[in-house]
């Protein structure tokens, strides 16, 4: 059996860090942060692992800005041995492929605009005020789970605050999910004892795999209508020149494709703030 785990950085229990008018989500809580996120992994590998997974991915999706670089979050020494781990802001799809069985969102967060969700914002909190799929709002566990499904691979678990668990049952259907955390406002949270948070992802890791033939790829039929609608002008002018996309409006970038992996330009930091006025990747 062949497991990937995904791991961001926001969604882990006990995290909330703080407003930060340069960073966005400030670095206060930034190392217990990446420690917090280990535990979390690991908890997560050993449930897998005790439910009969013999090959595990890990994906280090995290990034805390003016801290660590993305895709270098967790502490891989700490992390059990016998994995796999991806970092240092590969692609999504970089290492996965159709062979695997399953996917496991950690430490994730709701979409930009959700009332009381911890951090809440869709792949950057610096450029991005919503993102609409066909008219429709969407957030990073089912932008990345689209991802998944083009390759035939479900999401089966996701963890994170108890509104990113809300999200992705609305998105994905009956997955398990562990919230690890009740949102009370961006940066404000009633939240489990840490370890209580490692020991109810290891329940939810092996209710998942216990379920595996039950879960389906998320697919949503084309054509599709992306539109990014940015904070500034000046971002969105930036994200118009990535591919396929368009200025649609003062602050909005419209892309159509037939194809979910096109969209992979505009989820990942290629217009990020940091990056305005130099040229994107192709």
């Amino acid at each position: 059996m062949k497991i990937y785990i995904c791991v961001d950085s926001e969604g882990q229990g006990a995290i909330t860090r703080e407003k930060d008018p340069v960073s966005v989500y400030g670095p206060w809580q930034a190392e217990y942060n990446r420690r917090r996120a280990t535990d979390e992994t690991t908890a997560c590998v050993e449930a897998a692992r005790d439910a009969g997974a013999d090959e595990i991915i890990v994906h280090d999706c995290g990034f805390i800005r003016g801290v660590t670089p993305g895709g270098l979050t967790l502490h891989y020494d700490d992390l059990p041995r016998g994995i796999r781990i991806v970092m240092g802001g590969a692609g999504l799809l970089s290492v996965i492929d159709q062979t695997f069985d399953g996917v496991i969102l950690l430490g994730h967060h709701s979409m930009a605009g959700t009332p009381n969700g911890v951090m809440a914002h869709t792949f950057s909190s610096a450029e991005i005020a919503d993102m609409r799929l066909n008219q429709r709002s969407i957030g990073e566990i089912a932008m990345e789970a689209l991802q998944f499904g083009s390759i035939g691979v479900p999401v089966i678990m996701v963890s994170g605050d108890d509104k990113a668990c809300d999200e992705a049952v609305e998105w994905l259907g009956d997955i398990e999910t562990a919230p690890v955390k009740h949102g009370l406002g961006n940066h404000q949270a009633l939240s489990l004892h840490p370890k209580d948070a490692d020991d109810l992802i290891r329940q939810k890791t092996a209710a998942a795999i216990a379920r595996l033939g039950e879960f389906r790829p998320f697919t949503i039929p084309p054509p599709y209508e992306l539109e990014v609608e940015c904070f500034t002008e000046e971002i969105a002018a930036h994200r118009a020149t990535l591919p396929l996309a368009h200025r649609s409006g003062p602050r909005t970038v419209t892309l159509r494709t037939n194809n979910v992996l096109d969209f992979t330009h505009q989820m990942t930091a290629a217009g990020t703030w940091s990056n305005l006025g130099a040229q994107p990747q192709q």
